[in-house]
């Protein structure tokens, strides 16, 4: 199988595994890459790989299946629990943009997610060694310590996060703590190193093979961060470290409704009835009516410049943006990326037969197989 760089959040990957009792059942080889020899098949008939538009551009889906932890015994090929999986994997998959996800052959639009943040504290790592993050379905892995990269010894460590499906998430962690390097968290780079622009020989004005070796304790990839308080050749102590995840995810097969309303006007969506009851420059009232009468109310918005720095990744005010019944089998949303007010009017998105998925949970389709999103 071949090793993907990803970002947090910017590839999407959802893996589903044969279930047995227990999702935490003793034997599985979660966080288990195939062997480094495992053949490779680069197209597998049913097995699909195209692209997709969405609101805002065109998006790369693929899917394949990984055998993993495989041995043979007494003539047959055994596979472990989880050791076979279906995988799917999105390039940006963000919600409120409309994009999509492939399963099982069937195209998905990504309605919404709810994520969480797992911070560890105060642990030591031994060279190899790894330590639980979150539900402990991933790991932060003390990859690797370098001693001489720089032609004299000064431990340099390399953390990685381990993932269930067996990759390591794209970024690494590289930290130093060796006195014989500097570190560069004390502010010394911030305004440079005063040397001007050119190429500097050995001697005291020159290269100094004394005090130019820099490095940090600290690493960072987007939400990510690490912070250890010292390396030796032996482990690693780690200050601290950080990095999100999703707990679940809204999905639906069927298509987007899209909806142009000013105040007073309605439209169908589904089971439910959308109608908007004020609009004003950057922001919509909007109700959605169930059969029974049951009205759930909500002010859509406002849509600054300020809020949609940080969209669509900022939850709290993601959630601004779109209305959901109790039931959760709806959402109406405002189209935030393609000019939601116009004329006095707003436009919406709306999203029928809507299904969550946990992290991990059963595939309502086919409750054999658990899945896990995998970013």
């Amino acid at each position: 199988m071949r090793k993907r760089l990803l970002a947090l959040l910017g590839i999407l990957a959802i893996m589903f595994t044969a279930i047995t009792p227990s999702f935490a059942a003793e034997g599985r080889v979660l966080m288990k890459a195939p062997a480094k020899d495992a053949a490779f098949v680069a197209s597998f008939p049913g097995f699909k790989n195209m692209s997709v538009d969405t609101f805002v551009r065109k998006i790369g889906l693929q899917e394949g299946l990984v055998i993993r932890q495989s041995r043979i015994e007494n003539g047959k090929i055994i596979i472990p629990p989880s050791g076979l999986y279906y995988t799917t994997r999105t390039n940006l998959a963000k919600v409120l943009q409309g994009d999509k996800v492939l399963i099982l052959g069937k195209i998905y639009t990504l309605v919404d997610n709810g994520t969480r943040f797992d911070v560890i504290k105060d642990v030591e790592v031994k060279k190899g060694g790894s330590v639980p993050l979150g539900d402990g379905t991933k790991v932060l892995e003390l990859s690797s310590i370098s001693l001489d990269g720089d032609g004299f010894e000064a431990p340099k460590a390399e953390f990685q996060i381990l993932k269930p499906s067996g990759n390591y998430y794209g970024h690494s962690f590289p930290v130093a703590t060796d006195a014989k390097l500097i570190n560069i968290t004390t502010g010394t780079l911030n305004n440079g190193t005063s040397k001007h622009a050119g190429s500097y020989l050995p001697g005291e004005e020159g290269q100094n093979w004394q005090v130019e070796y820099y490095d940090s304790p600290v690493a960072t990839s987007g939400q990510s961060y690490l912070v250890v308080d010292e390396v030796t050749t032996g482990g690693a102590k780690v200050k601290e470290f950080g990095t999100g995840a999703i707990n679940w995810m809204l999905l639906t097969e069927k298509d987007p409704v899209e909806m142009v309303l000013g105040p007073g006007e309605t439209a169908t969506l589904g089971d439910y009835t959308v109608k908007v009851t004020e609009v004003t420059a950057n922001s919509a009232t909007v109700e959605l009516i169930a059969k029974d009468g049951t009205v759930t109310k909500k002010v859509l918005g406002p849509v600054t410049p300020e809020v949609l720095k940080y969209l669509p990744a900022d939850e709290v005010n993601r959630n601004k943006m779109v209305v959901r019944p109790a039931k959760e089998d709806v959402q109406v949303q405002l189209d935030l990326y393609r000019t939601p007010f116009r004329d006095g009017k707003v436009a919406l998105v709306g999203y029928t037969d809507l299904f969550k998925l946990n992290n991990p949970d059963k595939w309502p389709s086919d409750p054999r197989f658990i899945a896990r999103p995998d970013t």
